[in-house]
């Protein structure tokens, strides 16, 4: 079971705000709560940084978004078929 379909199913998670990390606005901030799509993307974007449980904060909205990670600013272009899930952090 992917964790969306968790989260609709379980009331504590529905409380939680996940969406899909390109639909933050430029300055809002989330925790990566999955990332879902093939084996070789997810790897890639694991190597870039971009793993569960990683606070990410969106610098630039768009394609490719920028992205501030840790000191580091990452460009972030999702290929076709891969979603990374945050949670929304205040």
């Amino acid at each position: 079971m992917l964790l969306t379909e968790f989260c609709a199913r379980s009331p504590i998670m529905a409380q939680a705000r996940i969406v899909p990390l390109e639909d933050l606005y430029a300055g809002e901030g989330g925790r990566i709560v999955e990332i879902d799509g093939a084996e070789a993307a997810v790897q890639r974007l694991a190597e870039m940084g971009l793993r569960a449980g990683v606070a990410v904060r969106v610098l630039k909205t768009g394609s490719p978004a920028i992205l501030g990670l840790d000191d580091q600013r990452l460009s972030f272009r999702p290929e076709a078929g891969t979603t990374v899930l945050v949670e929304v952090l205040p």
